[in-house]
């Protein structure tokens, strides 16, 4: 995933699959027809999460063809959820490198925005995936760190896989089911894990609500969440989270041949543990869930 993003150049078809009838074509064209300015609601949010500096951006030329190009890989039904509940796609200038965007509902209307920091249209997945991921950790004078590489894509396609999920948890409910297969067994309430999970050290970093870690608890960590159905320490934010992280990874892995790798390095920068979570067989286990949403024609009945 450390590719860079897509050229300008490269014709939207190459995005497509060769045999994509020429209506998904317009469901793009549809879709970058909602690429416009943020919503006065979502600068308000941002400069009350401290952000005072957050502006709209214009994207150039080269950056729309970028966005449609991406636009155009997502999966077909999460093509199809946001031509019908898509309500903006915006992005802004002005919010710090760890930060990313924000998918918000429009009030009285069913419909969603999702706004992005500007900077992701051409910042490599493995830095974003980094710099979020040592936010984690403290330094405990060990000389330790935390590296975290994405082969596949780029950080633009992860952001939209894992947003556009949102959009679609939302619009067909999934979540919402305390029977889901993506909430049974893992969450008891949105926030809030089950039993057997609230015991595990995966509940205490700060994406669960918990205090930065030191640094040398890393491998610990990262050693728990390989017994659990997660595929990223973000996934334990909440179980909105977790499903869109399913979702953004699982479609990354199949479609874009991509991998995630979490290695602890020393001080010389030598790797001295490695994770791939995409290979965990818990994980495993639940992207056989998201193959299985995917493949339902009821999966959002009444929305496609």
């Amino acid at each position: 995933m450390i590719a860079a993003l897509i050229a300008a150049a490269v014709p939207l078809a190459r995005a497509m699959p060769q045999d994509s009838p020429r209506s998904e074509i317009v469901n793009v064209e549809a879709l970058m027809t909602r690429v416009g300015p943020p919503s006065p609601l979502a600068i308000k949010e941002f400069k009350n999460a401290g952000m005072e500096g957050v502006r709209p951006h214009t994207l150039t030329a080269s950056e729309r063809t970028t966005v449609e190009v991406t636009l155009a890989s997502l999966p077909l039904l999460t093509r199809r959820v946001l031509e019908k509940k898509l309500h903006y796609l915006a992005f802004v200038d002005g919010i710090p490198g760890e930060g990313t965007g924000l998918t918000s509902p429009v009030a009285k209307t069913g419909l969603y925005d999702i706004t992005l920091r500007a900077s992701i249209l051409d910042e490599p997945l493995s830095i974003f995936l980094t710099t979020k991921e040592r936010r984690l950790f403290t330094n405990d004078g060990t000389g330790l760190t935390v590296m975290v590489s994405g082969t596949g894509t780029d950080a633009l396609t992860y952001v939209l896989l894992h947003e556009s999920a949102h959009v679609v948890d939302n619009s067909c409910g999934i979540t919402a089911n305390p029977r889901s297969r993506f909430v049974a067994d893992i969450w008891a309430s949105q926030k809030r894990f089950v039993p057997r999970l609230e015991a595990s050290v995966v509940a205490a970093t700060a994406f669960h609500g918990g205090r930065p870690l030191r640094i040398g608890q890393a491998a610990a960590v990262y050693d728990a969440m390989a017994q659990t159905g997660f595929v990223s320490l973000y996934a334990t934010h909440g179980s909105l989270d977790d499903f869109a992280e399913l979702v953004a990874w699982r479609e990354i892995l199949v479609q874009h041949q991509g991998n995630l790798v979490i290695e602890v390095k020393d001080a010389s920068g030598k790797s001295l543990r490695r994770w791939e979570p995409l290979t965990f067989p818990e994980v495993q286990k639940r992207f056989e869930d998201v193959d299985k949403l995917r493949a339902s024609p009821a999966t959002c009945r009444g929305v496609v």
